[in-house]
């Protein structure tokens, strides 16, 4: 990692040093990044056209709010149903506390790209017939469909004696016998006019598959998911602003889950092209589909963004936001589960940060490589000793719990100035 100079104050005397924490809890809401987007789309190889892959946006370095200021992480009951006023405030519109992100922190990410479009079946399909690859549905032999997209036959043959039945607690999913990507409603179904929606029923380690059949590219992270999802805006629940607009991405409009009135046009999934893009030329970064991403453990994985069933305000299933969250089995897939690819360097884990103030970096000691093995040997405490030992007087840690109390007086986490 490297040092970085505040972007309020470039006084050599006064600046931060990130660190990666791998014990750090999160932090509160983010100061504001004044930058604009900044971003460029990367011309395909010719390898990569012959694979048919989706075209990336390479995004620079920067800071953003990471997680939700209406987290369900969000402290007690009343601290979390006043974040939910305020953001009902801001939107126009009553929100429910339904996004399953984290509390925010501000974080700062470093260069990657990241696809235009969630992965198609156009491409998947491709990168099935060059490879052979068997979908973990398909050696499953069934996975969940949604009844309101299913046939009465299915139907009939799900709650029959020899089908699999429903979700207990969501009963509108339905375990369908040979529901796979090709068939996503399950026996009768198929792709025809689809080629260009995003492939279901994949799962984490399938999206893997593609993205190493793909050659230099990846999943992408929670912390590189999100920064793109924003498209520059700072804060913001949406892709596009803070205007709660159901017609601007595709999710459920009705009543859940017997009516969908087609507010967006779509009963299902939309082309990985439909609505508009955001800031960062990015398509449907909330809504059609749950996209993967790396991260938390080998038992379980998150998915970001929501999709077609789930709503603008909350108010059944979970909330479309570019904080939206879950954790899944890395062998799960469903009728609402895609992927898109990231590329470049993996350098911008998920992990949360925290700040010295006041380090005179040029001195012995303080290269990057001594302070992340102290702080990984001996925690905060250890760094604040080191820093002592080191003569490094001026030099003070801050705490997560530090940054989150100077970010909710809306002080610089970098400089302690007024924002």
């Amino acid at each position: 990692m490297e040092a970085s100079i505040s972007p309020i104050s470039t006084r050599s005397s006064f600046f931060a040093l990130l660190l990666c924490c791998l014990f750090a809890a999160a932090t509160g809401a983010g100061a504001k990044d004044s930058r604009g987007p900044e971003f460029v789309e990367v011309e395909l190889t010719e390898e990569e056209a012959a694979k048919g892959l989706s075209p990336q946006v390479r995004q620079s370095s920067g800071w953003f709010t990471f997680g939700s200021t209406i987290a369900d992480e969000v402290d007690g009951e009343a601290e979390a149903y006043t974040a939910l006023e305020r953001e009902e405030q801001k939107t126009g519109q009553k929100l429910h506390r339904r996004d399953g992100n984290r509390a925010a922190t501000w974080a700062r990410i470093k260069p990657f790209a990241i696809d235009k479009y969630a992965v198609s079946n156009t491409q998947f399909q491709k990168f099935v017939r060059a490879t052979g690859h068997r979908t973990e549905a398909e050696t499953f032999q069934w996975s969940f469909v949604l009844e309101h997209l299913a046939t009465e036959d299915v139907v009939k043959e799900v709650d029959g004696r020899e089908g699999f039945g429903r979700v207990k607690d969501a009963r509108h999913w339905m375990a369908v016998k040979g529901a796979y990507w090709r068939r996503p409603e399950g026996p009768g179904s198929s792709l025809r006019g689809r080629g260009n929606h995003p492939v279901l029923h994949v799962s984490y380690n399938d999206s893997k598959a593609y993205c190493a059949w793909a050659e230099g590219r990846r999943l992408p992270t929670e912390k590189e998911w999100e920064y793109a999802a924003r498209g520059g805006l700072e804060d913001e629940p949406f892709p596009w602003g803070a205007a709660a607009r159901a017609d601007k991405c595709n999710g459920w409009t009705g009543e859940f889950p017997s009516e969908n009135n087609l507010l967006d046009g779509y009963a299902g999934t939309a082309p990985v092209n439909a609505f508009e893009p955001n800031g960062y030329g990015l398509y449907n970064m909330v809504g059609n589909v749950w996209e993967w991403t790396e991260g938390r453990s080998d038992k379980e994985k998150p998915i970001r963004g929501g999709s077609y069933i789930d709503t603008v305000d909350g108010s059944a299933n979970h909330a479309l936001r570019v904080s939206s969250r879950q954790m899944v089995s890395p062998d799960s897939g469903g009728g609402n589960s895609g992927f898109r690819c990231a590329s470049g360097d993996a350098l911008n884990t998920d992990q949360r940060e925290i700040a010295i103030e006041g380090i005179d970096t040029s001195a012995d000691g303080m290269s990057q490589e001594k302070l992340q093995q102290v702080i990984a040997e001996g925690g905060v405490e250890g760094l604040t000793a080191y820093l002592a030992t080191q003569g490094q007087s001026n030099a003070k840690v801050l705490t997560p719990d530090e940054i989150r109390k100077r970010q909710a007086n809306g002080e610089s986490i970098l400089t302690g100035e007024e924002l």
